[in-house]
């Protein structure tokens, strides 16, 4: 256990999170020993902003070639073709948010992997994340049974996880994703809102370790 706690704060549904997932990355692989790493689901689209992704498929064509451009990861024709023009699926973090706290309450350590998975199902392969079956092969890389992972999906303990999770982000003031904390001792660095290199982050997280 390290003094010293990076929050990534993230949400599946973040197209800027999902460029962002490569820095994130190589972060945790070059830094996961002086630092615990936690990822936080940060409910960008809950309660009234629920709706089909259509609504926002326009906006998100016209936004994904910036996101590629400045972060050299590409969005495949299975999300902006298929998923945005799926006017059957509901846009809602909440499902990917209990995702994420059953698998990283099963495998703490790969929390980092898990988030970017989750976000690999939908921008790569084009996949519906609102319910269990979706996620069953990352049950699978956390230990889990199919049966043991729907099981929870379905527990309001889950639920209350993840929207005490949304909760902190807001109390944090983060609005915007993604956005990396660092908590040093009881002091909280915000080093990251918005797409940051990995170079330009490296460096400032040095100086909050210095």
């Amino acid at each position: 256990m390290n003094n010293i706690t990076l929050f990534y704060v993230y949400d599946a549904l973040c197209g800027w999170c999902y460029g962002f997932g490569p820095v994130i990355e190589k972060l945790h692989q070059n830094y996961a020993d002086k630092i615990d790493f936690q990822v936080l689901s940060g409910g960008m689209i809950t309660g009234g902003r629920v709706g089909p992704l259509t609504h926002m498929a326009a906006y998100i064509k016209q936004a994904s070639p910036r996101v590629t451009e400045l972060t050299g990861v590409p969005f495949t024709e299975a999300y902006l073709n298929g998923v945005l023009e799926d006017s059957t699926y509901i846009g809602d973090s909440t499902p990917p948010a209990i995702a994420l706290s059953i698998l990283k309450e099963a495998q703490p350590d790969m929390q980092v992997t898990f988030a970017r998975g989750i976000q690999k199902l939908m921008f790569q392969e084009g996949k519906k994340i609102n319910e269990a079956p979706a996620y069953l092969n990352l049950a699978e890389q956390a230990g889990m049974s199919a049966t043991d992972f729907t099981q929870k999906f379905a527990d309001p303990t889950y639920l209350a996880k993840a929207q005490e999770e949304f909760a902190l982000v807001q109390n944090w003031g983060i609005s915007g994703f993604p956005a990396v904390v660092v908590q040093k001792q009881d002091q909280l660095y915000l080093v990251a809102n918005g797409f940051v290199p990995y170079a330009k982050l490296a460096a400032t997280i040095d100086k909050v370790l210095a």
